[in-house]
């Protein structure tokens, strides 16, 4: 294996090949110049974000294919993008690779997973990098453009709290594939554990929010985590009734932190004014997604839950903490 060779390899599932010219839209220079160089659209603004996942942080090899890790990578930044909603247009990726037998076929595999998720949603790679690691990584910084980008920062007290997609299926993905959960339904062990390696950023979701949505985050790190980022932007607090969160009944079964904390779910917590809730509902559904209402944003700093009318106490964990 040599560098320059692992690169051709990872280059050949996007049709690819250094130093050959991009036919893709926008895209002045691509893989093998120093620097990528795009043209984005007219009146729009760019929308960038950057995320990365870590053999033993993030993926395990004895449960992942090479091409989960490569789809479940580039999702992991794709859903930072509807959350802002933004359409992606371009990406980078940087890997680091653990030298072994077959680093060119891992490469290669974690090429087809992104590429196949980066031709559904029309995103191209112009470029990356790659060095040596003790395990291996993957870095993706997706650019995409709105017209309108949505921040963290535009709740305020009484708007509503909407969430869209399905909370803690990924979270039981990964206790299914340790084997700390029992397996309930085959249908649900499928469902939970595809979330799990092979998530779905809810890019259309996003995009059909449009403006009715005024703040938005991805749930990455676990719903009440993520809801607390709105919350600490907004300069206000929350209140969620946990009966109406949208969860599978094999993750009510196991346990309700799996959706409160558990994290790697990629749905999208929206704030919207109360007069808009239902045509937001709406467009959610319209565009595919799970979408329900779980409450609101109100005075005050931090996170309430409450379950058939009464108060119900926050997990000890709120959801995942990097450096914890």
């Amino acid at each position: 294996m040599d560098e320059l060779g692992l690169i051709d390899d990872f280059l050949g599932p996007f049709g690819l090949r250094r130093n050959a010219r991009s036919r893709a839209a926008g895209v002045l220079a691509g893989p093998g110049d120093d620097c990528a160089v795009v043209r984005a659209s007219p009146r729009r603004k760019l929308v960038l974000k950057v995320d990365e996942l870590v053999e033993g942080v993030h993926f395990d090899w004895r449960w992942f294919t090479p091409e989960d890790v490569g789809h479940k990578a580039l999702a992991a930044a794709l859903s930072d993008l509807a959350a802002a909603c933004a359409v992606p247009r371009w990406f980078l990726c940087a890997l680091g690779v653990h030298p072994g037998a077959d680093a060119s076929g891992i490469a290669r595999g974690i090429a087809r997973g992104m590429a196949a998720l980066a031709r559904r949603h029309r995103c191209v790679l112009v470029g990356g990098n790659v060095t040596r690691a003790a395990a291996w990584s993957i870095s993706v910084s997706a650019l995409g453009e709105a017209e309108h980008p949505r921040g963290r920062g535009g709740a305020r007290p009484g708007d509503a709290i909407v969430v869209t997609g399905v909370l803690g299926r990924a979270a039981l993905g990964l206790r299914l594939l340790r084997g700390h959960a029992a397996a309930p339904a085959s249908r649900a062990v499928a469902a939970a554990i595809r979330a799990q390696r092979r998530p779905e950023p809810l890019l259309a979701a996003g995009l059909a929010a449009g403006t009715l949505a005024t703040a938005a985050v991805d749930v990455s790190d676990g719903f009440l985590r993520d809801l607390g980022h709105i919350c600490a932007a907004s300069q206000c607090g929350a209140e969620v009734d946990v009966r109406t969160l949208p969860v599978d009944g094999a993750v009510r079964a196991a346990t309700l932190e799996l959706a409160l904390s558990g994290g790697e779910d990629y749905a999208l917590v929206f704030a919207v004014r109360r007069r808009n809730v239902a045509r937001l509902l709406s467009r959610l559904r319209q565009s595919g997604a799970r979408a329900a209402e779980v409450g609101r944003f109100v005075r005050g700093r931090g996170i309430r839950l409450s379950e058939h009318g009464r108060p119900r106490a926050l997990p000890r964990r709120l959801g995942w903490d990097h450096l914890a």
